[in-house]
């Protein structure tokens, strides 16, 4: 369809659990968290994750810095119910910006969450508490300055798990996507050589501070689904967002990551999301049956989610 319109202390995270979100409005947007501290920047579904549409088990991260903010939660949706929020307690090495989570293929309970700076974290899932394993590692490729939004696993049919990830872009600097293998193993990721680098920009939104990489996953056949968003941080005005098929992941003859992403003029929105629906997407998640989840960052608004169904 497409649409135009930490470590976090044990009693806050206590007091954040018990305290339900409001309910949604009628637009389908549900509230999961209130406040600057309550934004959505990246999530995957669960293991344990239901199939159905308005049904889904998520683990959202959070893009806060202070030591007894939270930085991750689980979320669970079912329909007709307000969401039940959990923010998980932390225990490891403490991220500053979280901006993207993904699971782990085959390996339940298993994340990579990855900051704003290119940090990438190997995060645990499990007793209702976040323990992030060992230290962080870098992502390839990564320059001062740099800022991401995006990361994505995906399991090819030959079992190897690859990575791709995104800086974020700006206005008319494009967003420039990289990929490699990854192993995900007790000391964190390990990352190969980057065998494929692309720029991507987005022909909507059209505004200046278009960040044209918000959010990035790679479904089951190898599609890539990317967000674009813009708002008041860098427009001084409401938000606009959209998501996009942006081309595909595919592995060559020697194993390596190939991206296939298209060019401006070949994109057309799946969903579009203008001024008057005011929300910022900054996350993006996929469900069997060809359901979706679109998580945002308002601000001062809080965190809220939307199911969507793509391909009519």
């Amino acid at each position: 369809m497409i649409r135009i319109a930490v470590i976090a202390s044990a009693a806050l995270c206590a007091a954040l659990a018990t305290a339900p979100p409001p309910a949604g409005p009628s637009d389908g947007w549900q509230r999961v968290g209130s406040g600057t501290l309550g934004g959505v920047s990246g999530m995957a579904p669960a293991a344990w994750a239901p199939e159905g549409h308005g049904l889904a088990d998520l683990v959202v991260v959070r893009d806060n810095s202070g030591d007894r903010e939270s930085r991750a939660a689980t979320v669970r949706l079912r329909a007709g119910r307000a969401p039940a929020v959990r923010e998980l307690p932390w225990f490891g090495a403490l991220p500053v910006g979280l901006q993207a989570i993904d699971a782990v293929p085959g390996r339940p309970g298993h994340y990579v969450a990855v900051t704003d700076g290119g940090d990438a974290f190997h995060l645990v899932v499990a007793h209702g508490r976040a323990t992030a394993e060992g230290a962080p590692v870098a992502l390839p490729g990564r320059r001062d300055g740099d800022s991401y939004e995006s990361f994505a696993l995906h399991r090819d049919s030959s079992g190897r798990t690859f990575a791709v990830w995104a800086t974020r872009g700006s206005g008319e600097r494009p967003a420039v996507a990289r990929a490699s293998s990854v192993r995900v193993g007790a000391d964190g990721p390990e990352f190969g050589t980057v065998s494929a680098r692309q720029e991507f920009a987005v022909p909507y939104p059209d505004r200046p501070g278009v960040r044209h990489i918000s959010d990035l996953k790679v479904l089951t056949d190898g599609t890539v689904m990317v967000s674009s968003s813009s708002g008041p941080e860098e427009d001084d005005g409401p938000p606009t967002c959209a998501v996009y098929d942006a081309g595909r992941l595919t592995v060559n003859a020697a194993h390596d990551a190939v991206l296939r992403l298209k060019p401006r003029r070949e994109l057309t929105p799946l969903s579009l999301f203008t001024e008057r629906d005011n929300r910022r997407i900054e996350a993006i998640a996929f469900l069997p049956g060809g359901h979706a989840v679109w998580g945002t960052d308002d601000g001062s608004d809080g965190g809220s989610l939307r199911f969507e169904h793509l391909g009519g």
